[in-house]
This record gives structure tokens, C-alpha cells and sequence, in this order.
């Protein structure tokens, strides 16, 4: 009997998500029932869905699958998620109550898009480059730039906060540039940082004395207002300061404060909550690089997360080998 797979997707990222060769693939190997906006369904409706299914294909901004909809799910044997954060869909409850359900997540392939971000917002920040547009604009002195706002990444020190996915892509991206590399994660341990060439440092350490500090910590509890105002009010002159995790992880208010200062510059690609208000300080300081939730995939390679996805359930209902496996220790850590 061919699995029977439920994909619930909202109707904006249909096309990206579900082009036909999607369902192509798909209907090669198994039945699929594609169900258009659940978040207009109630509760009792969309447990309903998942009766009789061997699979879930879930995505971006779905309703929560947890123990009701466990109740209905009888033949559930895998939940393959295309995308990477996955606690806003998937309740960590649903490990312990089907222990043998299979959960992974293509966190593999929208790690890179991600990381190569954070590098260029970086690289703009240090060079100042909209604020040297502007300038060659408004000045005929061509020569007479504040050179203040022409910095290298090269040979700087580079501070990492949190230690995942994301994290690893982006040191390769940014070893070239022969920086030191000062990371901040509960998980490191002393003898993997010195097999990677990790400096395994404080918070405290990072925020002091870093020339670029990157924010790539889970938004799990425990690190919601990770980063706060003592932290912010640590940063050097002249620092850059990257966040492409998530907006809860920084004391919002506290760190437009201290940019009000001028003293450094911030590329900030989240906030909490999202958008942030037409009034808010982020969208008009000058020395804030605010871009809209664009550090993910682009458009075009959210194919790559279903693609993912798709093979990890073909591989599950064809004995191959699937990525990104999801246990209760992976839960405990990531978003």
C-alpha cells in the first residue's frame, strides 16, 4: 500500500513550496493530500486531517501538531519538515508520546543561505557602504571620507553566540579572512574547540572585546533576552553586531539605546515582535542595517527545503537513509 501524506501549506508559499514537480515526485511513491491555509481550520478540524496518515510534509507557518492531533494521528510514522526552526510547528511533547515517530527538519540546506547573510551584512556594516553611497551623493570631496567608516573584516576578531548549524556554515565562509574566532555555546567542549581552532569564550569575553559579534542562539526559554542591556553596553567602539537568529534574543530597547550612541553599527534582520512599528528607532538610525526577515532562503531556493523534505520521506518509506533526524536531546537545543 502506497504511504498516505498530508501536507498542510498556507496559500502564499504554495507556489514556492508545492511546484509541480514537487507533486510529481511525490505521487511517484505515495498519496498526498494537499490542504490549503489550516490556520482558518479549528482545532478539532485539523487534528481531523491527520486520521490515517503514515506522513506529515509540514512548513512554514502551520498550526501547532502536539498531543491532539496525536490522537487522530493512529498510523503516523514520520514528520518531515521543510524548513529549519521547528518548535513554532512541532510540540517537543510529540517524542515522548509516539516514541517512535520519526521527526526531521532540512535545517541542512537553509543553514547556508543563512550564514552567507550574515557574512554580507557584515562585510557592508564594516565598510559602511550605505553610508558611503549616500555620501558620494551629497559630497564632492571624494577623497575626504570619514576613513573611520572604511574597516576590514580581515584579521578581526569575531565573536560567535550560539553554536549550531548556521554557526558552522558561516565559520567557513569567514576563515578566509583569517579572523579569530571566539565562540560562545553550552554544547562546546574544550577539546572540540581546540580541534576547530575555536576560541571557547564568555558572553562577557565576546561582547568586550569583538570587533564582529554574531547572534546565531536558538530562540529556545532560556535564552530569550540572552543578549541584555550589561552585554550591550559592553560592545567596542567601532563593533559590528549581526543578529539573523531571532528577535527575543536581544533586550530590544536596551540595544536601541546603546546604537543611539553611534558607538557601533547592528545588522538586524529580526525583531520582536515582527514587524517591527513604523515608529520603531530601528527602521531610521543610520547606523542600523534593518532588513525584513530576508535571511533565509531567498525565494528561489525554498525548492531546497521541500526538495529535502521530500527526500527524507522517500528515503524513510524506501529504506534509504534519512537526514536531519530530530531527537529529544536535538529538541532540547534548537529553535
Amino acid at each position: 500500500m502506497r504511504p498516505r501524506i498530508l501536507i498542510p501549506v498556507r496559500s502564499i508559499y504554495r507556489a514556492d513550496m508545492l511546484p509541480e514537480q514537487v507533486i510529481n515526485t511525490l505521487e511517484e511513491f505515495a498519496e498526498i493530500e494537499v490542504v490549503l491555509d489550516p490556520v482558518n481550520l479549528s482545532r478539532d478540524e485539523y487534528a481531523r486531517l491527520f486520521a490515517n496518515k503514515d506522513a506529515v510534509l509540514s512548513t512554514w507557518n502551520t498550526p501547532l501538531i502536539d498531543s491532539q492531533v496525536l490522537e487522530q494521528a493512529n498510523e503516523l510514522k514520520i514528520i518531515s519538515h521543510a524548513g529549519g526552526e521547528v518548535r513554532p510547528f512541532i510540540s517537543p511533547e510529540i517524542l515522548s508520546l509516539k516514541p517512535d515517530l520519526v521527526l526531521c527538519n532540512a535545517s541542512n540546506v537553509m543553514a547556508k543561505p543563512v550564514a552567507e547573510h550574515t557574512l554580507c551584512v557584515t562585510l557592508a556594516c564594516l565598510r559602511n557602504l550605505f553610508h558611503l553611497r549616500q555620501w558620494v551623493k551629497e559630497d564632492e570631496n571624494w577623497w575626504e571620507y570619514d576613513k573611520s567608516k572604511n574597516v576590514s573584516l580581515l584579521e578581526k576578531k569575531v565573536g560567535i553566540v550560539g553554536l549550531g548549524q548556521i554557526a558552522w556554515e558561516f565559520i567557513k565562509l569567514v576563515r578566509p579572512f583569517d579572523v579569530e574566532l571566539w565562540v560562545f555555546s553550552r554544547h562546546l567542549s574544550d577539546q572540540e574547540a581546540t580541534r576547530k581552532d575555536l576560541r571557547k569564550s564568555s558572553l562577557e569575553e565576546i561582547f568586550s572585546s569583538c570587533d564582529v559579534i554574531t547572534i546565531s542562539a536558538a530562540s529556545v526559554l532560556q535564552n530569550r533576552l540572552l543578549i541584555d542591556a550589561r552585554l550591550l553596553g559592553m560592545i567596542k567602539p567601532g563593533a559590528v553586531l549581526v543578529n539573523n537568529a531571532r528577535g527575543m534574543l536581544i533586550d530590544e530597547p536596551a540595544l536601541i539605546r546603546e546604537l543611539e550612541t553611534g558607538r557601533f553599527s547592528a545588522a538586524i534582520d529580526v525583531t520582536d515582535p515582527e514587524p517591527p512599528a513604523a515608529d520603531n528607532r530601528l527602521r531610521q538610525l543610520n547606523n542600523v542595517l534593518l532588513t525584513p526577515h530576508i535571511g533565509g532562503p531567498t525565494p528561489a531556493q525554498r525548492i531546497w527545503m521541500v526538495n529535502e523534505a521530500v527526500d527524507n520521506l522517500k528515503a524513510f518509506f524506501q529504506g534509504g537513509t534519512v537526514r536531519g533526524i530530530i531527537d529529544k536531546k536535538r529538541f532540547s537545543y534548537m529553535a
